[in-house]
C-alpha cells in the first residue's frame, strides 16, 4: 500500500498485522523502516492513488544510489515480487 502524509511525504506499508504497521518512508539518504501502532498510523497516513510497481521501483532505484537496510530491501522486494505475480496470474 503507497500512503502519503499531511507533509506530502510518500511511504510504503511493507508489513501490517493489525496492532503495528511497518512502512518505508521516501527521504533522501538510506531508506529505513519505521513502526508505528495501528491507531498512530491511521491518524498520520492516508492510502494513495499512485502505482504501488511504479513507486517501489522508485524506492528501489533510491536504494541502490543511497543505501537501504536489509529489513526495507526484504520487505521492498517481496512486495515487488508480490506484485508481479498477482499481474502476471491476471493474464
Amino acid at each position: 500500500m503507497v500512503v502519503t502524509n499531511s507533509q506530502h511525504e510518500t511511504a510504503i506499508v511493507i508489513r501490517r498485522d493489525g496492532k503495528t504497521v511497518v512502512f518505508v518512508r521516501f527521504k533522501a539518504g538510506k531508506l529505513g523502516c519505521e513502526r508505528l501502532t495501528e491507531m498512530m498510523f491511521r491518524e498520520a497516513w492516508q492510502e494513495n492513488q499512485l502505482s504501488l510497481s511504479e513507486t517501489i521501483d522508485r524506492f528501489l532505484e533510491h536504494a541502490e544510489t543511497h543505501g537501504c537496510s536489509q529489513e526495507a530491501l526484504a520487505g521492498l522486494t517481496r512486495l515487488k515480487d508480490r506484485d508481479r505475480s498477482v499481474v502476471a496470474s491476471l493474464f
